[in-house]
């Protein structure tokens, strides 16, 4: 038996998103302690196969070996109360190796907490978590469901097989199964939700994570800290939630065009490996912290139907060189591309209402910036520094700052608007013009010969009734309209 001491759930508890968690107290580092076990006289590995004949009867049928055991096989009917069994095998015992293969589990549901006992493995005021030994589990072919909480702290376990039969993967499941490296991890066809926390801080999963066609649902926190690589987002998936990817090692992020709920913050932040993202055409909004401090992100594809970059969403994306705006954006909040120092231009749409505070702060590198909005966006003030616009402070001469004689290009006959509008007024050198780039379609090939006066949408489709002051393409030019 290990004692683990609480540094492995501090992650887990030191966010409002993780409130669920344990009540167990937070602490700063970890310690491992090994459990005198009684000495046999040989060192051979003790192996039992027991077959029950009714559910229940594992612990008289196998008595005070249960402590002895290194390898246990179980064929027949089995119910929680051989689980438990079991799991006094593992923490009081010498259990490591569980085999199911051939056992009939009640219900076809592993039980809730089926091995981990909080009443027994963590003691109010206690600064250690009591771990089991269980290294290895072979489930049997008809199981449906591994339930709430099944392996939580088994800190031990490194393998473990997912029948065909599985269907339900309920919250925290795996939650801390440190050692724990299936790679390929494979979750069965017919899983449609992936529970709360299920594989939180599962640090030893660090190859490939094959998800099921039928999957619906990721829920909050279902792959936190895990150092998985490479993941497949399946055409079904409608929801990603809170943290649920946060801390990996992805390189690659592409959300089919099903999913259009990403609930709460944080989804795919501090993947310092991550270099693309592709998100879905339909979404709204750019959650909060999205892809906070993905150093290494260099492509972002935004669809047109962006309307608000979240607070903190794109926050030290250094490796960033350009990000095209979707033609559809009103805001972005506070902090929202804050020091994507990589930046050398961009350019906002005729719709951008608000800039948050600092939210183009710190770009170092940038060349120029368009905004086609003919009423300058309102820039917020900073709270936490008053009398900072987005861009910056007033004079600043930070070596990281976003230089304030970058040429900034508007619409015709607003450069004075912009020059005396606050947070704009940072900036010391506008430029007027009909011209300018954009994320959307950048020609378009008539199959008939239109008139010079013909425009046409960023989508490529004829503008029937033009509105003043968007952007639309004119003899294979973009321009805004008037």
């Amino acid at each position: 038996m290990k004692k683990i001491y609480l540094y492995l759930i501090l992650s887990l508890l030191c966010c409002s998103v993780y409130a669920e968690s344990i009540c167990i107290p937070d602490a700063k580092q970890m310690q491992i302690r090994v459990k005198n076990i009684p000495n046999r006289t040989t060192n051979d590995v003790v192996y039992k196969d027991i077959t029950l004949s009714a559910s229940g009867t594992l612990a008289s049928s196998i008595g005070d070996e249960i402590n002895d055991v290194d390898s246990l096989v179980v064929r027949g009917p089995m119910n929680s109360a051989d689980f438990y069994t079991m799991w006094r095998g593992c923490f009081y015992g010498r259990l490591t190796v569980v085999n199911l293969e051939y056992a009939k589990i009640q219900d076809n549901r592993l039980p809730k907490n089926a091995f981990w006992h909080q009443t027994e493995q963590f003691a109010p005021g206690s600064e250690y978590i009591d771990c089991i030994l269980l290294r290895r589990i072979i489930l049997p072919e008809g199981l449906e469901e591994i339930g709430e909480g099944a392996f939580a702290y088994a800190i031990k376990l490194e393998d473990v097989n997912f029948p065909s039969s599985l269907r339900t993967i309920k919250r925290r499941c795996f939650t801390d199964c440190i050692s724990l490296n299936v790679n390929p991890l494979v979750i069965p066809e017919g899983v449609e939700e992936i529970g709360y926390m299920s594989f939180a801080n599962c640090k030893s999963l660090t190859g490939k994570i094959v998800l099921p066609e039928t999957l619906k649902i990721i829920n909050a926190g279902a792959f936190f800290s895990c150092k998985i690589t490479e993941c497949n987002f399946p055409e079904g998936l409608t929801e990603i939630g809170d943290a649920a990817f946060y801390a990996t090692r992805l390189k690659e992020v592409s959300l089919p065009n099903s999913c259009r709920t990403l609930s709460g913050f944080d989804h795919f932040a501090l993947n310092y490996e991550l270099e693309k993202v592709c998100i879905p055409d339909g979404l709204k909004e750019i959650p909060e912290s999205f892809v906070d401090n993905c150093i290494k992100l260099t492509e972002f594809i935004m669809p047109n139907s962006i309307e608000v970059i979240g607070n903190r969403a794109f926050w030290q994306c250094g490796a960033l060189k350009e990000l095209h705006i979707s033609s559809n954006l009103k805001s972005i909040g506070t902090e929202g591309l804050y020091y994507c120092k990589g930046l050398t231009t961009i350019c906002f749409p005729p719709a951008l209402e608000t800039l948050g505070a600092e939210s183009c702060e710190c770009w170092k590198n940038i060349e120029s910036i368009y905004c086609a909005a003919q009423i300058p966006p309102i820039c917020v003030n900073s709270e936490v520094n008053p009398g900072w616009t987005p861009f910056g402070r007033y004079g600043d001469d930070f070596e990281n700052s976003t230089p304030q004689d970058t040429p900034v290009y508007v619409p015709v006959g607003t450069a004075d608007l912009y020059r005396n509008a606050w947070g704009w007024n940072y900036f010391t050198n506008f430029i007027e013009t009909d011209d300018f780039p954009s994320a959307g379609v950048d020609a378009v090939s008539a199959s008939l010969k239109e008139q010079d006066t013909v425009v046409y949408d960023l989508f490529g489709r004829k503008a029937e009734t033009p509105v003043r002051g968007n952007i639309y393409i004119k003899n294979g030019k973009k321009i805004i309209f008037k």
